[in-house]
């Protein structure tokens, strides 16, 4: 199951312009504690999850989501790439 959440959906949940986003998402700027909350629960996984911590014992229910993750991410690089050409 995708959720085909797009950079504009998640920007406009984090209650921050698209550019921000782009931003957070290529890495170029930082994260903060509480957007990073954000971020996971609009995703359904452990903010833990998000920041690469596997000493946690996490639910099948969780590496689904993260699986999931790696899908949006992917699917918004390629909207992004699109755009741009």
């Amino acid at each position: 199951m995708s959720k085909n959440f797009t950079q504009n959906y998640m920007a406009d949940e984090l209650g921050i312009d698209g550019a921000n986003y782009g931003r957070l998402e290529r890495g170029e700027t930082g994260i903060s504690v509480d957007r990073l909350k954000k971020v996971a629960k609009i995703l359904g996984v452990k903010t833990s999850f998000l920041i690469g911590d596997k000493t946690n014992d996490e639910s099948e229910e969780s590496l689904k989501n993260g699986e999931i993750l790696k899908e949006i991410l992917k699917e918004i690089k390629t909207i992004r790439t699109k755009l741009t050409q």
